[in-house]
């Protein structure tokens, strides 16, 4: 009976050491996957001219890459780079969109940011709500959209399709810190504009709440329209007309196991919507909120988690 159990005892060592040996002669190897173009951890993707001024001057990325709309450092190696810098085709969610979707086919980047200016919500006194201002930064925490309404004589109804929110992983890791520890306005470069109406004494912060997306200019607390637009989103901070464009195409290009982009939006606040002369303050702020953003995004990107290099032994 000893030598049966010692025989069995045997056979499986021997068997455990097969497997062992088998799974170390077979590990599994991940990297990144790659787009059309290359590789990028992050991209960065801007609207109006002052954004992507912004950000160029902020990331220093100033080498296009041939044949293509994306921008790099110097120094970036080729077909492999950290961050790219993108100017959308036009301002809106859908043309907005397709870039998101050519940059993911091209690049294939773990981050989106959206990155830019919008417009301050404000409360019924006319003060941006929760305390926001111009010159301050909005990283959104969720995004609403107020265009897809069924409209009937009983009221106006929102509908909804399937959207990503912005990443809560790294709202958690990344933004909070940030937003409690970074010295925004000693990092600031520009002077900020003599443009405040009413006069005051404006103190950069950032903030972390909702943000609604359109596809309207929202300029007037006061009209009809954007008020019953608007309503359901109480809470929300600022406005602007691309958030929904990045998270509905997040959404959608979610379609691999192997790829899982995540996105942030990061708005610096070049208007409030509703207080008189709108357009004049918000002309003489967008590279101003545009410069903050940029600064914000650069120490978001410094602060993201790095995943294992490409060929780590997972």
């Amino acid at each position: 009976m000893q030598n049966n159990f010692s025989f069995i005892g045997s056979a499986y060592r021997a068997v455990a050491a097969a497997v062992s040996s088998a799974l170390s002669t077979n590990k599994t190897f991940y990297a990144a996957p790659m787009g059309l173009k290359g590789r990028a951890r992050v991209g960065v993707i801007t609207v109006i001219p002052e954004e992507f001024a912004a950000a160029q001057e902020v990331f220093d990325l100033r080498r296009n890459i041939p044949e293509t709309p994306y921008f790099v450092q110097t120094n970036s190696t080729p077909g492999d780079w950290d961050t790219v810098l993108t100017q959308a085709t036009d301002r809106t969610n859908v043309p907005l969109s397709g870039d998101i979707a050519a940059m993911v086919q091209d690049l294939r980047p773990q981050v989106l940011i959206l990155l830019g200016v919008a417009g301050g919500l404000c409360d019924d006194n006319g003060k941006g709500r929760d305390g926001i201002d111009l010159g301050h930064v909005l990283i959104a925490e969720y995004v609403g959209y107020v265009e897809f309404l069924k409209i009937t004589d009983k009221g106006t109804f929102h509908r909804h399709y399937a959207i990503d929110h912005p990443s809560l992983p790294l709202r958690r890791s990344v933004a909070l810190p940030l937003s409690k520890e970074f010295d925004l306005r000693g990092a600031l470069k520009l002077q900020q504009p003599d443009k405040v109406t009413p006069p005051r004494q404006i103190v950069p912060r950032i903030h972390i709440g909702p943000i609604v997306s359109g596809e309207k200019v929202m300029g007037d607390i006061h009209d009809p329209v954007q008020i019953n637009l608007l309503k359901p989103f109480d809470n929300s901070l600022a406005v602007d007309m691309e958030s929904i464009g990045i998270a509905r195409q997040v959404c959608e290009r979610r379609s691999s196991f192997w790829y899982n982009p995540r996105y942030a939006v990061i708005r610096g606040i070049s208007d409030l919507v509703g207080p008189p002369e709108n357009a004049e303050v918000r002309a003489a702020w967008k590279p101003f909120a545009a410069h903050a953003a940029a600064i914000v995004a650069h120490e978001f990107v410094r602060r993201l988690p790095r995943d294992p290099a490409p060929g780590a032994d997972l």
